[in-house]
């Protein structure tokens, strides 16, 4: 009998990849690893996505507009449709709890605080504050965390945009502190929490009202994280592709057995506004909405120089299976 295949993926640990971690799902022929940690708090998540993209790790859980514009410049990465953090983002725009800034159009001459400039959360919050309330980016001052990863770190910045760095520590916890006390205007950042703090508030009072009817225009649903894998492996081992599809697919079906109430509600929400299947790992036509999107979006704020074709993101095999 052949030998498991050693494998490790960075994954963040959530209910759609804790069966993964935890053994109760295993791929077929890999011996899986699954890590979650690169660095300390919130700057996990970036670290997570830089070796992925560095070829530091075979592959894992990263950025998907990241990805893209590695890819877009010659990085020999491709993913999988499994899309490991698909979620609405107007839910993720931050003020003061005493802030002024009551609706969108306000945010124009504020400073406002992203963790990357071309991060997947900021790139489609940037898109939806400009597409669907009017307010471009460059209407903005924009302060970052962290570098934007590997070489678009060296991008020149699209006309009008002005981008700087927070003040020290350049941590994502540091700017919710400058923030909650009133030095920055709004923060674009997916983490829940945020919404437990008493010094801040979401922009939108009903984001998911916002997010609702966002959808019923749109029919997007936000693709935020992608498993991507390095290409080389996929070549010496073309069959991972459909074991770690399998794999993904059964850990996804058993998510509702680490759910705390909190994301039973929502999970309820998103099958009433959404439907059931709107979520699976495949390049179906609402994934490929999404993607075009995000790409579209990538454009208009100069982060891309030419369009991808959507295809060439993915592993042939797994758009058939």
């Amino acid at each position: 009998m052949a030998k498991p295949l050693p494998l490790t993926l960075g994954l963040s640990v959530n209910n759609r990849t804790q069966a993964l971690f935890d053994g109760s799902v295993q791929p077929e022929g890999i011996d899986l690893e699954c890590r979650s940690q690169f660095s300390a708090g919130y700057d996990n998540t970036g670290a997570r996505h830089r070796w992925i993209i560095a070829g530091k790790i075979p592959g894992g859980e990263c950025s998907t507009s990241s990805f893209i514009m590695a890819r877009n410049r010659g990085v020999s990465l491709k993913i999988l449709p499994i899309f490991l953090s698909r979620q609405f983002r107007h839910r993720c725009i931050y003020c003061p709890a005493n802030s002024t800034v009551r609706q969108p159009s306000d945010l124009k001459g504020k400073r406002v605080t992203v963790h990357r400039y071309n991060a997947s959360t900021s790139v489609w919050v940037r898109g939806l504050l400009q597409n669907e309330y009017g307010v471009k980016p460059e209407t903005m001052d924009w302060y970052v965390a962290e570098d934007d990863v590997g070489e678009e770190a060296l991008r020149p910045r699209a006309e009008g945009i002005r981008v700087q760095f927070i003040s020290s520590p350049r941590t994502r916890e540091h700017a919710i502190e400058l923030l909650a006390e009133g030095e920055m205007d709004a923060a674009l950042e997916p983490y829940p929490g945020l919404a437990k703090n008493t010094k801040l508030r979401r922009l939108f009072e009903d984001s998911s009202r916002e997010e609702a009817d966002y959808f019923q225009r749109t029919q997007v649903i936000p693709i935020i994280h992608s498993l991507a894998l390095r290409e080389d492996l996929i070549a010496e081992h073309p069959w991972v592709v459909g074991s770690l599809l399998k794999a993904f697919r059964q850990a996804r079906a058993l998510a509702e057995n680490y759910m705390n109430e909190e994301q039973k509600k929502e999970t309820l929400w998103e099958q009433e506004v959404i439907g059931d299947d709107r979520f699976s790992y495949r390049l179906d036509a609402g994934a490929r909405k999404s993607l075009e999107t995000l790409i579209e979006y990538q454009i208009q704020q100069g982060l891309l120089d030419q369009r991808p074709r959507l295809e060439d993101l993915f592993f042939p095999e797994s758009l058939t299976l």
